[in-house]
């Protein structure tokens, strides 16, 4: 149809504006946490759970950090769907989805810890991530810590308060100027001249 005859019938057409997309934060230690899961974490964890035994772990983990707020009126861990249509897991504080392939523990404790940790996969999701994995696989976090510090993946604090809830808090950074990497010693300050 002539570009003239669509003018006549439907008015001057300009082009269409796209609506900015929303742009998340960027998630910098995703791609080295997958890698360091890979390496050392999913080998020899690798059973299929069924559904049922991935919620009865979500429930477990859920009263195990959040001890407080167990007994409050309305408490209930996030709704765990069988991710039915989904090629990824996906985990919140609402709702953790998992195909087939990812009923694994190490993949469900993952996913919880994304509902423990608002920080994508950043230091506070690391540190609940290796608190899960220690308490409910019986893994050692130090070594886990260690492996994560070499892998270049920051990982923060766990914390757990006077009423039992945890939290994870991020590491302290180093001042402006005095970038540290993970692993890496602390660089000795220059002294200062005084006059």
């Amino acid at each position: 149809m002539p570009s003239g005859l669509l003018r006549v019938l439907l008015g001057p057409v300009g082009r269409v504006r796209k609506r900015p997309a929303r742009r998340r934060a960027p998630d910098s230690q995703r791609a080295r946490v997958y890698r360091w899961e890979q390496a050392l974490v999913f080998p020899g964890h690798d059973a299929l759970l069924s559904l049922d035994v991935c919620r009865a772990l979500v429930e477990a983990v859920y009263r195990w950090a959040e001890p407080d707020r167990v007994d409050a009126a309305g408490w209930t861990p996030p709704r765990v769907g069988d991710g039915r249509g989904r090629r990824h897991a996906c985990g919140s504080r609402e709702v953790i989805k998992l195909p087939r392939w990812a009923r694994t523990a190490p993949i469900v404790l993952h996913e919880c810890a994304h509902g423990l940790a608002p920080d994508g996969h950043g230091p506070r999701f690391v540190a609940a991530h290796v608190a899960l994995l220690e308490h409910f696989l019986g893994m050692d976090g130090t070594a886990l810590r260690l492996s994560l510090s070499a892998s270049g993946v920051a990982c923060g604090e766990t914390v757990r308060g006077p009423d039992g809830a945890l939290s994870f808090r991020a590491p302290r950074r180093a001042r402006a100027g005095r970038r540290e990497r993970p692993g890496e010693p602390p660089r000795p300050r220059p002294a200062r001249l005084r006059e």
